[in-house]
């Protein structure tokens, strides 16, 4: 490959968003392109793209969240690690670790490798309980959304915030309260699942989330003691609470954004987790997406790390270009 087309970035904004140069695979995109790539089933789009790529259990939730939106779209189940082919291109799905079935991409092709790793989930001991193992892989050109790009989030180990989610629900128990716990509908939520129905708690869901579980049950994903009823109440940011007429109740935010008594308890990598992530890969040169994509790049570039950040509604540009 010549000194040309190393500069060429192997990712462009497009009128979609963010698509691989010289090809119709867009990834994550908005509006209805013909082919795209959905890394996870969170947050997806009401509209999808004429063919979506995604892993079966993405496919799954949006069977259980907005079938319609899977009805008008002809979806291509890709199973992790085994490589297939779309025109020119190879692609191959690897897990995340965010939520269930959520998938970072490998685009390979004459000029082309290059790993999408969309929203990645934590690894170690900040892991997801309930997502697939996140796999660390390597590439020339890495593209990495940036949601906690910036230096402030950090986050503790997992179980630690886990267990002072059982401390806060204990403690609401005991002064006669019913403990509130506002955290994602598919992602920490299962996680609580987990952990506080292993330790005897039964959990109240929402029905978002409770279609979310029923799907990450039926997965193979061991999760009990949940349903419309429960000492444990669990519910998205978008609920309203007083609709539910609980009587005396005391509530936890559960988001990486959480200040004062809340906890920082996310689906997504902090900081250090993105940067170690991308250092890992030997990317060549990094793209950092969406969120904190500035702050990311600048820390990647002051650990020798070639980074440029791609702003949202902005068409990609590197220097000199």
């Amino acid at each position: 490959m010549g000194e040309g087309s190393r500069l060429t970035p192997e990712v462009e904004r497009a009128a979609n968003g963010l698509r691989v140069r010289g090809h119709g695979l867009y990834l994550e995109p908005r509006g209805r392109p013909p082919l795209g790539f959905l890394a996870h089933a969170r947050g997806a789009r009401p509209v999808l793209p004429e063919r979506t790529v995604a892993t079966a259990a993405t496919i799954a939730m949006l069977q259980a969240a907005q079938p319609r939106s899977l009805k008008r779209t002809a979806a291509l189940p890709a199973a992790y690690g085994k490589p297939f082919a779309l025109g020119s291109l190879r692609l191959t799905v690897h897990p995340a670790g965010h939520v269930l079935g959520s998938a970072q991409l490998r685009c390979e092709g004459e000029g082309i490798d290059l790993v999408y790793a969309g929203d990645i989930g934590g690894s170690g001991n900040r892991a997801s309980l309930t997502a697939e193992k996140r796999e660390q892989l390597e590439c020339e050109t890495l593209a990495i959304r940036a949601i906690y790009g910036h230096p402030r989030f950090v986050f503790p180990a997992r179980e630690e915030l886990l267990e002072k989610v059982r401390a806060f629900v204990d403690k609401s128990l005991r002064d006669g309260k019913t403990p509130v716990l506002v955290a994602a509908a598919l992602g920490v939520t299962q996680d609580l699942v987990r952990f506080l129905g292993d330790r005897g708690h039964t959990l109240r869901l929402h029905p978002t989330a409770l279609r979310a579980c029923e799907v990450y049950a039926a997965q193979g994903v061991p999760l009990k003691a949940f349903g419309t009823e429960g000492e444990v109440v669990v519910i998205p940011p978008t609920a309203r609470i007083e609709r539910l007429k609980l009587g005396d109740h005391r509530v936890a935010i559960l988001s990486g954004r959480a200040t004062g008594d809340d906890i920082p308890l996310s689906d997504h990598a902090g900081f250090d987790e993105l940067v170690g992530y991308a250092v890992a890969s030997h990317a060549q040169r990094v793209f950092t997406v969406g969120g904190f994509a500035e702050d990311l790049a600048a820390a990647l570039r002051d650990r020798g790390i070639a980074a440029f950040p791609i702003r949202e509604h902005h068409q990609l540009r590197l220097p000199g270009f």
